[in-house]
């Protein structure tokens, strides 16, 4: 029996549009190439749902089914545990961790402050030990040339020369070493 198919399309104005009418063969062909998928999916539906059916209408089935269901969730229960207790874990590490870095930070913070200082404290006072040390020696100078100043006031250069009466001789001093001295 075979019965031609035909789907209309309806166009804005509402008017029906029908296929035209020497395509009803290929149509018929393609509708029942449709119905033929259709009715192996359903079987293969059938069949599967079937067969579940079956497995299940049997008591050990269905206990080893909820056997196995509770052992995975058992195992998945027992998983997320050990997942929780490890990220916990490298949660508790990963703060520590934290911890030991910012009580390290303070303490090389502290150690850089107190050196700092102390070659503040070193630089002023090499400064001031400078600046002791140059006044020291200015105010020695000072006194020096007020001591010279003094002693040259005491000292009289008479103003005319006076003429020397016979030629003077220098004299120079050689060493001798022992062999001349014996010779």
């Amino acid at each position: 029996m075979v019965t031609t198919n035909q789907e209309s399309v309806v166009e804005g104005n509402g008017n029906p549009v029908l296929p035209p009418a020497n395509s009803t063969s290929e149509d018929s062909r393609d509708s029942g190439n449709r119905a033929l998928t259709k009715v192996a999916i359903g079987a293969l539906i059938g069949a599967a749902l079937g067969g579940i059916a079956g497995a299940l209408s049997n008591r050990q089935t269905v206990d080893r089914i909820n056997s196995s269901i509770g052992s995975v969730g058992n195992t998945v229960k027992k998983t997320t545990a050990e997942i929780d207790k490890t990220v916990k874990g490298v949660g508790d590490a990963v703060q520590s961790v934290a911890a030991g870095v910012n009580h390290t930070s303070k303490e090389i913070s502290e150690a850089v402050r107190r050196t700092a200082e102390g070659i503040s404290g070193t630089v002023k006072k090499t400064v001031h030990t400078v600046q002791d040390t140059a006044d020291d020696v200015n105010d020695a100078v000072k006194d020096t040339v007020h001591v010279v100043k003094t002693a040259a006031g005491g000292i009289s250069v008479p103003s005319e020369q006076t003429a020397l009466s016979e030629p003077e001789t220098l004299y120079k001093l050689v060493p001798l070493s022992p062999d001349e001295l014996g010779a």
